[in-house]
């Protein structure tokens, strides 16, 4: 029977995995998402595979660590390293390259800002509340569901500026040196609206506010690294697991960061940085 690694990301909402083969580098790895709190699916994902090294991360990863032990041994690591061990991995695979100083922003339950150095020195230098856990807590709220895959579908049909107070609602063209389609208040005009629309909404809200607080971090990060004038658009990196199969948050996301004179790229597999970068730090012996 062959040996695997496996590295988990216990957050608020989710449990990723990760399992690699002991014989094969890490970016070749198998993946496992369930909801947090659900050690049966854990345990199952686990199970099916022959362990030599369980490496976990993130709010439960203590938790877990006392649950098997003491027949499992359970490493936990730090989650702002485990991102860092893992981020340049994914963006090896993706074929990414992103130039340093960099933020790398995880966008699961809330959200945390990174700055990421060439020498693979990880900070936080911010983060905010809003994020996954803030979509799914008032879709529970406003739409009766706080289903992911149920609020991302329903927002593909609506329309957030039958929502949204604009601008454009408030200035008459040129009236004002801002876009006309930015949000002067978010829910500002929801009267009776409909469901779709709420949902798209809620995704602006999310969306538009981490983008500019990531945005404006990564502008004043690129003017106090560079000498003169700023020679590249400063990037910000997405990841996360509130960005699975949610194109239009991908797509809020990108606009907003653009609008704030830095430049959006999106991890591929992104969700699984935490996992994958615990597993690379137990395994690499860091």
């Amino acid at each position: 029977m062959s040996l695997w690694d496996a590295g988990v990301d216990l957050g608020a909402t989710l449990v990723k995995a990760v399992a690699v083969p002991v014989d094969r580098p890490l970016p070749s790895f198998e993946t496992f998402v369930a909801p947090a709190g659900d050690d049966r699916l854990l345990d199952a994902f686990l199970l099916r595979h022959s362990l030599r090294i369980v490496a976990a991360t993130g709010g439960g990863a203590t938790t877990l660590a006392d649950r098997l032990a003491p027949s499992r041994t359970v490493t936990v690591v730090d989650e702002f390293a485990s991102w860092g061990a893992g981020e340049p991995i994914l963006t090896a695979r993706a074929g990414l390259s992103p130039a340093y100083p960099h933020l790398l922003v995880s966008l699961g339950t809330g959200t945390s800002i990174l700055r990421m150095d060439e020498n693979g020195t990880v900070a936080r230098v911010g983060g905010t509340a809003l994020g996954g856990g803030t979509l799914r807590g008032l879709g529970r709220l406003l739409l009766g569901t706080d289903d992911h895959d149920r609020l991302v579908a329903l927002a593909a049909t609506g329309d957030r500026r039958r929502v949204d107070l604009l601008v454009g609602d408030l200035y008459r063209p040129g009236g004002i040196a801002l876009v006309p389609d930015l949000t002067a208040a978010n829910f500002g005009k929801a009267f009776e609206p409909r469901a779709d629309d709420v949902a798209h909404a809620l995704l602006g809200l999310v969306g538009e506010n981490v983008a500019l607080l990531a945005g404006q971090i990564a502008v004043a990060l690129a003017s106090a690294t560079e000498e003169g004038p700023l020679r590249r658009r400063p990037e910000v990196l997405y990841a996360g697991s509130t960005l699975r199969n949610n194109p239009l948050l991908v797509e809020i996301l990108g606009g907003v960061t653009a609008l704030v004179g830095a430049q959006a790229s999106f991890l591929p597999l992104g969700e699984f940085t935490g996992a994958l970068g615990a597993l690379a730090r137990v395994r690499l012996g860091g």
